[in-house]
Parts: structure tokens; sequence; C-alpha cells
């Protein structure tokens, strides 16, 4: 009988978790107009689906973890997005301004298959650590990692970046691989050569890989 009611509470617990997260639509036919609006809107764990159009505005996450793809196959432009005290997954934005910062943000966050234009990722902080970076395509921006750990950056294409990805103040990943930087000053700026950093290629860097003594 108290297996039967461990049981049956918690069944109840986890159908009350899956129901509790929601879906919001962001876009000119759609509830929500702007990303920030249905940000503020979302609860922990919710997901935010955006349309194609031009958000002219830096999205603030702070508080929450949520979850938020484009919606359709073609990329939303967007300025970029801040991270505090909160997560974020990020999938699919055509980033034109401000990157994505996630400063002093919860852990396990992604970034993931973005075009970035004059801006890049900067993660720093112990708390945000876990993340993935994967499949984005950088131009003439920074992959900066400062004193976060235990992150993936696989397989994005950096360009023409002053440097490419910039390790420092401790930060660590378990794996740097697959990734391409090419015609940046530097390819990858970090302490030193990592085991996990593999099966990366170098198209005419001025320097492809930089040990800095900090």
């Amino acid at each position: 009988m108290l297996r039967k009611l461990i049981l049956t509470t918690f069944i109840t617990i986890l159908l009350i978790g899956t129901a509790s997260a929601a879906t919001l639509y962001v876009g000119s036919t759609a509830e929500y107009k702007t990303i920030q609006s249905a940000v503020n809107a979302a609860n922990d764990g919710d997901t935010i689906r955006v349309d194609y159009g031009t958000y002219n505005e830096c999205v603030s996450i702070s508080g929450k973890f949520v979850s938020i793809y484009k919606n359709g196959t073609s990329y939303p432009k967007v300025d970029g997005f801040k991270v505090t005290q909160g997560g974020a997954v990020i999938n699919g934005f055509s980033i034109q301004k401000n990157g994505v910062d996630f400063q002093g943000a919860g852990c396990n966050n992604t970034v993931r298959n973005n075009y970035f234009y004059n801006c890049g990722i900067d993660i720093t902080g112990l708390t945000c650590s876990g993340n993935t970076i994967m499949n984005n395509q950088i131009t003439n921006g920074t992959v900066t990692l400062c004193e976060t750990w235990d992150n993936v950056v696989q397989g994005n294409k950096i360009t023409k970046a002053k440097i490419g990805l910039y390790m420092y103040e401790g930060a660590t990943c378990t794996k740097i691989t697959k990734n391409t930087f090419s015609y940046c000053d530097i390819g990858v700026k970090l302490p030193a050569v990592l085991q996990g950093m593999i099966g990366n290629t170098y198209i005419k860097n001025r320097i492809n890989i930089q040990i800095a003594d900090y």
C-alpha cells in the first residue's frame, strides 16, 4: 500500500511538472510582439518560438531558464541576449549587435545554430559552467570564456576575429573540437592546449594557437 502511494505521488508530481511547461509564440500575428515581452511572461522551463522578422532588442533573461528557438526555417534578426541569474537555450537566430552574454548565470546553457555578425559569445562565472556552444557561425566576433568550467565548444565556424576563442582566468573545456578558425589574428588563445582540443581546422590565421602566460 505504501509503495503504491509513493508511486502515485511520484507520477502526480511528474505530470504536474510536465504540464506546467508552456510554449509562447512571438511575431507580428502572435500573442507576443517582442521576444522580451514573451520572456517576461514566461515561467521557468518554458519554451519561446520566434517568427522570422527583425527584433531591435537586446533580450534580458534573469531568474528563470527559458528555451528560445526560431519558429520555422528562417533566422529571426535580434540585437542580442543577456542572461543573468537564470539560463537559456538560444537556437536559430541572426544576432546582429550585442551577441550573447552570460554573466553569473546558471549552468548548462546552450548556444547553437546561430549566426553572429560583429559580435560573439561571452560566458563569465563559476556558476555558469557546463555550457554547450555548437554549430554557430561567427563573423568578426569572439567566443570568450572566463572562470567557467567544463564547457563544450564544437562545430563552430569563426572567421575574421581578433581572437576566435579566448579562454582565461581558469576557464576549462571538456571538448574543443571540429571548429573552423579562419582569417583571424589569433585562432585560439588559452593557457594550455587541452586534452579535448582535437579535430579543429585553421585557415590563414596570423597565429593559429597562442599559449598565453597570464
